[in-house]
């Protein structure tokens, strides 16, 4: 987001920075929350999410790594408040906070800083309209597949069913089914709730073309 700015530019926004640690499961803001800071992962993730109106499924929008703005559209928004939740997925998680008014002045007043969020805020739209398409017309077969991929080159430490549920628009009972017969297929082995191997050529062909068994 401030890649294109000059140091001359950062350094003073830099300073007015703080520092926040989260465990795993903490919550970094709620919806409506008003939107006081920007906040920049240093390390670690966080989990941005919409919750049915019900209040009994969630949908992950985005999960924000290291050098990525967690929900920054929001800090651009007059009388802004936040329109989803973010909760860390790892401990620790540390943030950078600014101060939003600071980022708003520094933004209109450097063309470079603007042009810079701009093409970051055009790069999230696109990420989020390719998952909602994958959300919407793909099966679960092909985004489990998908979502196993990402983290194929070593072993990886499945989230919860309830988690991973969220992550792919679906509900945990699918999951678990899925994952189930991702194992019996010998598309993965799973020890104690980690994937130490991957058939990442089945894989490839059902992210590509979401030929599950069965729909999600």
């Amino acid at each position: 987001m401030f890649g294109g700015a000059q140091p001359a530019v950062l350094r003073p926004l830099a300073a007015l920075g703080s520092f926040r640690s989260l465990k795993r499961g903490d919550m970094l803001f709620h919806a409506g929350d008003v939107t006081e800071s920007l906040h920049i992962v240093s390390a670690g993730s966080v989990r941005v999410y919409r919750l049915a109106r019900n209040g009994t499924r969630e949908l992950t929008l985005h999960v924000e790594g290291p050098r990525q703005v967690v929900a920054g559209v929001a800090a651009f928004q007059n009388q802004a408040r936040y329109p989803a939740y973010a909760q860390a997925l790892q401990s620790p998680t540390e943030l950078l906070l600014l101060p939003i008014e600071a980022v708003r002045q520094a933004v209109f007043h450097a063309p470079d800083l603007a042009q810079s969020v701009i093409a970051a805020f055009a790069r999230k739209q696109a990420e989020l309209l390719s998952r909602i398409d994958r959300l919407v017309f793909s099966e679960l077969s092909e985004r489990l597949a998908v979502y196993l991929l990402a983290h194929a080159d070593s072993p990886h430490a499945l989230p919860t069913n309830s988690e991973l549920a969220a992550l792919l628009g679906t509900v945990p009972e699918l999951v678990s089914r899925k994952l189930g017969e991702f194992y019996r297929l010998g598309l993965i082995n799973i020890e104690r709730r980690t994937v130490v191997a991957f058939d990442k050529t089945e894989l490839t062909r059902l992210a590509h073309t979401g030929e599950g068994h069965t729909h999600g």
